[in-house]
């Protein structure tokens, strides 16, 4: 908190300081901070891979249909069947879930591949840009 308030007060962020919203001005002592943070602070991480989708022990969903282990009628259909979390930003990952299982209880059959050409810019001459002479 005393880092942030440090870097934010310099004259470089003068023209931006609107004031300090949260938790303000008047949480200064360690005990102060430390109330607001366990009253008011949240996480932006992106909760996943609580119910993963696997034929092992630790795994929570089936991976051919998204139902629960041993329960009838309930499947899962968010990030938390992730095994794993990604590398990047779950959003993209979490709809491609959304998007099987919303095939799978429609009875959907999945669509066949697309081999389509994958496109490769022209080769460049590295030393001058030159696309029509490539090194």
């Amino acid at each position: 908190m005393r880092a942030a308030r440090h870097i934010l007060s310099q004259p470089a962020f003068g023209p931006y300081d609107g004031g300090e919203v949260s938790p303000g001005p008047t949480v200064v002592s360690d005990d102060q901070i430390l109330d607001w943070v366990a009253t008011d602070a949240e996480t932006a991480l992106h909760p996943s891979c609580t119910a993963k989708m696997g034929c092992d022990d630790l795994a929570v969903t089936d991976p051919a249909s998204l139902r629960v282990h041993g329960v009838d009628g309930l499947r899962v259909v968010d990030a938390s069947v992730m095994p794993a979390i990604s590398n990047g930003n779950i959003y993209a990952p979490t709809m491609m879930i959304a998007e099987r299982a919303a095939d799978l209880i429609l009875g959907n059959e999945p669509l066949p591949p697309d081999h389509a050409d994958v496109y490769r810019a022209p080769a460049t001459d590295r030393r001058s840009g030159d696309s029509e002479h490539p090194a």
